[in-house]
């Protein structure tokens, strides 16, 4: 390892292997060795527009992640990064707080007209997770502090900051960290809010002060809920007097087909955070939209001015491109490409898994956010093991999507990955300006591979683990399987 410093300059011309190692060393061991096994790391990214990213070498790879949902409109969209430059070049204010920015005052504004009712009230932060943070303390603050319980949906994912992270349902995240007071219920259910809801009156006071679920739940696995779902929760929430939050982080801008997934059910949240598209791709910028009547209960005083803020959220710039994007998503017509995209995809996806029933257990999304449930069962026809490593199975059934992942990249040049809470599910998460032709080489590529069959797949994923770091990272998996 160098030990010298590394100039901003000699970046892009400084061997990748390098920069891997150096990942490894100071930043995250463990995510290098996974991605190690999926042979992420042998691709340098040089450049990226649209939905392509090209190599160092030229080698051009679709993007099918969209970074989890932050790159609707793809890498690099010019007039986003337009957006962006012309403030850098007029030399204009960024970042200041105590100077009012008309752009972060406009996209306000302009958020306000593209969300649904009275949703109105804006706090700009820098990432999904604070934006849901400030959903919890505005909704906290509501009730002046006598209300500490929030109803979450298991298997549900809103951050990792401990606010956030109280709310998500994944002990393996949770684990170790405090929490605030929460407590789950299953998704798609309302009746088992409704119990909820009645289990936390006391001496007759409700001691819930919001309930906060996803549209779809995203790192689940693309879970759906039943028709009407969110308008009996809308309902039950009102019946209760407790607030509604809604995580559109993953579904808003335009992702599902609609500008937030809610409104297609014909509800309106009390508070609802955003974040990741809102930046067009190009900028870090999250919000949390309430209504004027839950701002003003909860900040009614104007000496709260200052009770939630952020340094950086709000600056100049990555307002400008959220300003930009909002434009995009509506004079690119890509609410109508998202619908037909989105159908192209799954009807093709439907036919695969009729085609390959033994691979395919389920296909589920809508617009294009997708999600392909392997039957991971498929493993047990892999006869072929190379390593006699105890848990070996068990860690191959929990990646299976990760190697088809694997395998689209290394043989087909599609980037892909899993569901952080659900192992069985590939995430299929096109920009929304995905074309007909990309979407038909994804599903032929996705068909090529699924004809090779369960044996090579695992045989060539297995046999590149040998002697890396990624046979590291499987055995201890297997360990902590063979420990369950």
């Amino acid at each position: 390892m160098h030990k010298e410093w590394i100039p901003l300059a000699e970046v892009p011309s400084r061997p990748y292997t390098e920069a891997v190692e150096m990942f490894r060393s100071h930043i995250n061991p463990g995510l290098v060795a996974l991605l190690e096994i999926g042979e992420y790391t042998a691709i340098n990214p040089q450049s990226a527009r649209g939905a392509v990213i090209t190599s160092t070498e030229g080698k051009e790879i679709l993007d099918f992640v969209s970074s989890y949902g932050a790159l609707n409109f793809g890498h690099n969209h010019p007039r986003i990064l337009q957006a962006m430059q012309e403030i850098q070049n007029r030399r204009q204010v960024d970042l200041s707080k105590e100077l009012l920015s008309p752009y972060t005052a406009f996209l306000a504004h302009n958020l306000s007209l593209s969300l649904p009712g009275d949703l109105s009230k804006v706090y700009f932060c820098n990432s999904g997770t604070e934006a849901v943070e400030a959903a919890l303390k505005l909704a906290s603050r509501c009730f002046k502090g006598k209300r500490l319980t929030f109803l979450y949906a298991d298997n549900a994912l809103h951050g990792k900051t401990i606010g956030a992270l109280s709310v998500t349902g994944s002990d393996r995240l949770r684990e170790f960290f405090p929490t605030l007071p929460a407590q789950s219920m299953t998704f798609g259910k309302s009746d088992d809010l409704e119990q909820l809801l009645e289990k936390n009156i006391t001496n007759g006071e409700q001691q819930v002060a919001a309930v906060i679920l996803e549209p779809i739940q995203g790192e689940a696995g693309i879970i759906i809920p039943p028709d009407n779902y969110l308008r009996e929760v809308r309902e039950l929430c009102d019946r209760f007097g407790v607030l509604l939050i809604l995580d559109e982080i993953q579904t808003g801008m335009g992702r599902t087909g609609s500008f937030l997934a809610c409104e297609q059910e014909g509800i309106v949240p009390d508070i609802v955070a955003m974040a990741k598209s809102l930046g067009g791709g190009v900028a870090t910028i999250g919000a949390t939209v309430s209504t004027t009547k839950v701002f003003k209960t909860a900040y009614e005083n104007p000496h709260d001015c200052l009770v939630q803020t952020s340094t950086f959220g709000g600056r100049a710039t990555s307002c400008a491109a959220a300003m930009a994007a909002l434009e995009v998503l509506q004079e690119e017509n890509l609410f109508t490409n998202t619908k037909e995209r989105g159908e192209q995809l799954l009807s093709g996806l439907i036919n695969l898994q009729k085609k390959y029933p033994e691979w395919i257990k389920d296909v589920r999304g809508r617009g294009l956010m997708v999600g392909i449930e392997f039957n991971v069962d498929v493993i047990n026809q892999a006869k072929y093991l190379p390593l006699k490593l105890p848990g070996l199975k068990s860690v191959l059934r929990e990646h299976l999507p990760g190697m088809v992942a694997a395998a689209l990249l290394k043989q087909h040049g599609i980037l892909g990955t899993l569901m952080l809470n659900n192992r069985a599910v590939l995430r299929v998460y096109p920009p929304l300006i995905i074309t007909e032709e990309q979407i038909d080489y994804f599903l032929n590529s996705l068909d090529n591979i699924l004809s090779q069959g369960p044996k090579d797949l695992v045989k060539n994923r297995v046999n590149h683990a040998v002697g890396n770091s990624g046979l590291k990272f499987i055995g201890s998996w297997a360990v902590s399987f063979i420990k369950k």
